[in-house]
């Protein structure tokens, strides 16, 4: 049945991250096709608007050198063309030019643009200047140059700025034929013209840009709940199996006291009775001890988590615990208490802050070899207490350091590490925050650990 719920688990996981992805991936996918053909879109508005500005460029830059012909001719009204002969007649076969109703000048304008321009030929910089002008006044800002060209053969002739680079992002406008005997022709190039074309997508780029951010964080907000989840259930069944296992240990020490004490004739030995009272007494307390601590961190989360204030003096409680662990555990220890004030009087939760101690003593000697010292120091520093706990441990890895406090997390797991419910220095944390302290850890693998802790008094 756990494999089986495990293997839906799994393919519902990997369902919800292949159906995501695929979404993100159409989404992007349609985004992508929609930015591409406002693209082709903007690009074919701008060859529009090319030929459109080329042609009222000419046009006026033609309307110039007109006035300037009739100020020569001295013409008032009209343009006279040049006197019919043998050597300036042109006769022109329009059968060959079938295609010149394409072009965007009409025949009175490739017309006028020949008389004038036997005296006032047309000045490139100037059109150049007229184009950049009327460019600027339709909001185009691009680098562009104006070209003579062949319109046969295509071959550039005259460029109105030299050393103009190609790329991808030109705009060519239509070849602008401007006499009949298409010697020559003009079209207009827009080099790079992005902030036209990003001016006219901006919202576009921008929507879709933001619509795949979001995408990608759903997905990745997606993987860490999952991911988190998981953990989540690991982390609760593996406290519970902790749990069980530890509170089955004085569970099991209560039982056989209480079962030896019922026998009548214990009374008769005071030796024994005391021993099993006592066995009882401490697995009692190491229940109660435990409970405490799952409650503290319950309340702690909810904010509920409140202290009991009393003055004591924190030497008096350090004494009495190193006394209880030194009689107690099956190990070699030796706990080394320097302090340098004989009493040092603290306001705080006595029952909280012995725990906090008694928790730090535990773990340095459980996660330490056959021979334990420890060294405990107080110091008052002005109006913080400084309490140092340092042991010959085992140490943590660097990489696990940070992951010391979190609840029901144990740094070792391994079979054949002490047992524990993963909740004993979250604990310490959380009773030294609730004081309004701060608690520091320095560790060495194989050399031990040492944790400061700073309370105010």
């Amino acid at each position: 049945m756990q494999k089986r719920s495990l293997f839906l688990n799994t393919f519902r996981i990997w369902f919800i991250t292949f159906f995501s992805v695929i979404c993100i991936l159409l989404i992007l996918g349609s985004q992508a096709y929609i930015i591409y053909d406002n693209y082709k879109l903007t690009r074919k508005s701008l060859i529009r608007e090319s030929d459109a500005i080329l042609e009222t460029a000419f046009r006026k830059d033609l309307s110039i050198r007109h006035k300037t012909f009739k100020h020569l001719r001295k013409e008032d009204d009209i343009i006279a063309p040049p006197p019919q002969t043998a050597k300036n007649t042109i006769k022109v076969d329009m059968s060959k030019y079938n295609d010149l109703g394409n072009n965007t000048l009409g025949t009175i304008d490739l017309a006028i643009n020949y008389v004038v321009g036997t005296l006032v030929p047309l000045n490139l910089n100037r059109l150049d200047s007229i184009t950049g002008t009327i460019l600027k006044a339709r909001g185009i800002n691009s680098t562009y140059t104006v070209n003579i060209i062949d319109p046969i053969s295509n071959k550039v002739l005259a460029e109105s700025k030299k050393g103009m680079k190609g790329s991808v992002f030109v705009i060519h406008s239509k070849i602008l034929l401007i006499d009949f005997q298409r010697n020559k022709s003009l079209q207009l190039l827009l080099i790079n013209p992005f902030t036209s074309i990003f001016k006219r997508m901006g919202i576009l780029l921008i929507t879709s840009f933001l619509l795949s951010l979001f995408c990608f964080y759903a997905l990745w907000f997606l993987f860490r709940t999952l991911a988190r989840q998981k953990k989540l259930i690991e982390i609760k069944n593996e406290f519970f199996g902790h749990t069980a296992h530890e509170l089955k240990r004085p569970v099991a020490h209560l039982h056989m006291a209480l079962e030896a004490l019922s026998n009548p004739a214990i009374d008769e030995n005071k030796l024994k009775k005391e021993r099993y009272l006592a066995i009882s007494k401490d697995a009692t307390r190491d229940m109660s001890e435990k409970i405490t601590m799952i409650m503290t961190l319950s309340m702690a989360e909810e904010g509920v988590f409140n202290l009991n204030y009393s003055e004591f003096d924190i030497n008096s409680v350090i004494t009495d615990l190193r006394e209880k662990f030194m009689a107690l555990s099956d190990k070699k220890i030796a706990i080394q208490f320097e302090n340098q004030d004989e009493k040092v009087i603290v306001r705080a939760d006595r029952d909280h802050i012995s725990q906090t101690i008694a928790n730090l003593i535990d773990n340095a000697i459980r996660y330490s070899k056959e021979s334990v010292q420890i060294l405990i120091t107080t110091q008052k520093i002005k109006k913080t207490l400084v309490l140092l706990v340092k042991d010959n441990g085992i140490g943590i890895k660097p990489e696990k350091i940070n992951q010391v406090f979190e609840k029901y997390v144990r740094l070792n797991p391994e079979a054949g590490s002490p047992a524990g419910f993963g909740i004993g220095l979250s604990y310490v944390k959380a009773v030294v925050d609730k004081h309004s302290g701060r608690i520091e850890l320095k560790s060495e693998v194989s050399i031990g650990s040492e944790f400061i802790l700073y309370l105010p008094v």
